[in-house]
């Protein structure tokens, strides 16, 4: 299309990294809280390592969506998110809980420093160990000094929900090229959302690694 530039190329070597050993890998270091399916970090570990071919087959298919794009219909179980309510004190906002193989922990194998160099100190939960503990940490620190008056709480508006999902993505290609496929192939769509068993489409708070994206342009 006119006006638009070709984003840049991804070098092959770079999805070479991501195979089925590496979401083994991914899945024997993953922590988390079911999803709608009910599966947790300990079932999935389970099941990428313990069951020989049918594991290796189901390793090498999650690769396949860090790698390539691949038709949003048949990853809707994937994108699913169970959704449970925080008291915000007055309102109440909706979470998502994602399913444990969403996680993405395989591509942070390969673009730790990359992504840490881009988000620092903006985002917190970019690969740092004990990012948020740091930050908490530093604002008792500040809290406990003596030529401290006041610390003022503010609570900013959601920018993940306010962006333009399609832009956002069609940007991506050209920030940071090797994670455009998982993005698009994550993010194209709108999620299904599960609350005590009552469905519907729409966009839920599970930021996950679209949110790396607002540290970019910000």
């Amino acid at each position: 299309m006119k006006g638009i530039a070709t984003p840049p190329e991804v070098l092959p070597v770079w999805f070479d990294q991501i195979t089925a050993s590496t979401i083994r890998r991914a899945a024997l270091n993953t922590k988390g809280a079911t999803g709608p399916s009910g599966i947790d970090a300990h079932s999935w570990r389970i099941l990428c390592t313990s069951f020989k071919s049918a594991s290796h087959d189901l390793c090498h298919a999650l690769a396949r969506i860090c790698t390539s794009l691949v038709d949003p219909k048949g990853l809707s179980p994937l994108t699913t998110c169970r959704l449970i309510a925080l008291d915000k004190r007055p309102g109440v906002r909706p979470i998502g809980i994602c399913e444990t193989s969403r996680h993405a922990k395989a591509i942070l194998f390969t673009t730790k420093g990359d992504i840490q160099y881009i988000a620092t100190p903006r985002q917190l939960c970019a690969g740092q160990i004990a990012g948020i503990e740091a930050a908490v940490h530093s604002i008792k620190c500040l809290f406990t000094m003596e030529d401290t008056e006041a610390v003022l709480l503010v609570d900013a508006s959601n920018a993940f929900n306010s962006l333009n999902r399609q832009t956002a993505l069609r940007n991506v290609r050209h920030l940071c090229p090797p994670l455009a496929n998982i993005l698009i192939n994550t993010y194209r769509k709108p999620s299904e959302l599960y609350a005590d068993g009552i469905s519907g489409v729409g966009r839920c708070f599970d930021k996950g690694w679209l949110s790396l994206y607002l540290c970019k342009i910000d």
